[in-house]
């Protein structure tokens, strides 16, 4: 007789856990029998109200969605024992599961990270990837435990950084990775023929919530680095300075490592090509959004601009 289909509860929220919840119901030997993800909420300026990318998408494929909050969590809880899965799988979710949960399903409960740990632990391994210069990351598989992306490791996949890559273009192809590894996973977790690698504790690294106010440009920073802060920002909370007051946020550079200024970091030294001086090297501002305008290519905001050579930023 065929092995049974796994039971599978999934839980997630953002777009970054879509992929695997498709992969998953694609994947024959695979019953998705429970999405759990967090509330709808306003969004954008507007503050208009919105579900969760995942539970879109679940509602697409026919699968019962349920919602979990922090208070609510004991009685979601009990409500998925009752379902039984055989494991559970758990991609950017957004709240942490207690031992009711970790200790539920007969193969576990299965994570996702989006880096080769034990490197970046924690909420922000993707633009902490970028903002360190890093040529590889990738995706990691384990076994939840209580810590925080402290569990067994199953399986990884190994992802290059582009050097025009951002949180958001590499948080696209970590997570399409990611999908297939999961699938992977599971099905070997089925067949007994993984093998769990205990995390190095010496090695590991933490990565916190991304603020607002990091976006903040430092013009004393290489231009190297201010282009990776650009890119590890984008699309949210995006990278800026400021002018005479008012906010220019940045959205695409170049970094002229080679392109040496006598002029104090933050100095704007053209506009057509838009050149500023930093710590060491001169950065390319390429596209732009003004403060209560629309984005930009910068020899579109040449014209009307009321900077000027020699005006300082930041």
């Amino acid at each position: 007789m065929p092995e049974a289909r796994l039971r599978v509860v999934f839980m997630g929220s953002p777009e970054f856990a879509v992929p695997t919840l498709e992969a998953l119901a694609a994947c024959p030997d695979v019953d998705v029998v429970q999405v759990v993800t967090q509330p709808d909420r306003a969004k954008g300026r507007g503050r208009t109200v919105s579900p969760t990318p995942v539970k879109v998408v679940a509602k697409k494929l026919g699968y019962p969605v349920m919602v979990m909050t922090r208070e609510g969590y004991g009685a979601r809880a009990r409500e998925i024992a009752a379902i039984q899965p055989d494991v559970i799988v758990v991609v950017a979710f957004g709240l942490i599961l207690k031992e009711d949960l970790l200790g539920l399903p007969k193969l576990g409960c299965v994570n996702l990270h989006g880096s080769l740990l034990p490197k970046y632990r924690g909420v922000s391994p993707i633009q902490a990837a970028i903002l360190a210069g890093d040529e590889v990351t990738g995706c990691t598989t384990i076994l939840m435990d209580r810590g925080i992306d402290t569990g067994d490791m199953l399986l990884t996949e190994r992802i290059e950084i582009l050097p025009e890559d951002t949180a958001q273009s590499l948080g696209e192809r970590i997570s399409r990775a990611g999908a297939g590894l999961i699938v992977r996973t599971l099905l070997e977790l089925r067949s007994g023929s993984i093998t769990r690698q205990k995390q190095d504790p010496d090695a590991g690294t933490y990565t916190k919530k991304i603020r607002k106010e990091q976006g903040l440009v430092s013009w004393t920073k290489t231009a190297e680095e201010i282009s990776r802060l650009v890119r590890a920002m984008y699309p949210w909370p995006t990278a800026y300075t400021f002018h005479s007051g008012k906010r220019l946020i940045l959205l695409g550079v170049r970094p002229l490592a080679q392109e040496a200024s006598d002029a104090p970091p933050g100095s704007v030294l053209s506009l057509v090509p838009f050149r500023v001086a930093c710590g060491s090297g001169t950065l390319e501002i390429q596209r732009l959004k003004p403060e209560g305008k629309r984005a930009l290519d910068a020899p579109a905001f040449a014209p009307g601009s009321k900077i000027r050579p020699g005006d300082i930023l930041g």
